[in-house]
């Protein structure tokens, strides 16, 4: 999650309007900069689902104490923007049981692409690692014949390839620069003293 705050406590005269108001004012152009930048990402990237949740996730500004905030709650907002190493969480897996140490990366036409093992409706039964012909171990969705066809004893699914770790580049622009921030925010700031 990523938590931005305005906070117009300083050199501003604000002794005779809201401060709260003028930092909501203030906030209110940060969440149109971070939604901008969000859909920009979105059709850069043409991406169908992950930057248009994104977008979905920016709350609008709300009051905490004295200063307004914008939050950003899409998951993999902040590791795409900062960059950063992903490694497996050492959780018990609900499959195996087991903690969990490999990441587990969809095929680009993996029926679990976008949906968890239940969402697709494989019984866990019927879901093991087998070994590619490289000898990588791959996620598999196997389920056994009552007789053989065309020679073979079960259809498998191929799910997806795992992996130790996965390091995602910083993307700085995937937010607003600072400069750009505060040059809204005094604009935004600036246009409500002048109205009040």
């Amino acid at each position: 999650m990523i938590r931005l705050k305005v906070d117009v406590t300083g050199k501003l005269d604000l002794s005779h309007v809201d401060a709260n108001a003028a930092a909501m004012e203030g906030a209110r152009a940060v969440y149109a900069e971070v939604l901008h930048s969000l859909d920009e990402m979105g059709r850069a990237s043409q991406s169908r689902y992950f930057w248009p949740e994104a977008s979905q996730s920016v709350t609008p500004p709300r009051l905490d104490g004295n200063m307004a905030v914008v939050l950003i709650t899409k998951k993999g907002v902040r590791l795409h923007w900062m960059g950063g190493t992903v490694r497996p969480s050492g959780k018990t897996s609900r499959v195996t049981g087991r903690p969990i140490k490999s990441l587990l990366v969809p095929f680009d036409d993996s029926p679990i692409r976008r949906r968890s093992l239940a969402e697709a409706g494989y019984d866990p039964q019927e879901v093991m690692v087998l070994k590619s012909e490289n000898g990588r171990p791959y996620l598999a969705h196997v389920r056994k014949y009552k007789r053989k066809v065309n020679g073979k004893t079960a259809k498998v699914t191929p799910l997806g390839y795992f992996l130790k770790s996965a390091t995602i580049e910083a993307r700085p622009e995937v937010m607003p620069s600072a400069e750009t921030f505060q040059r809204s925010v005094r604009q935004a700031v600036m246009q409500y003293l002048d109205l009040q």
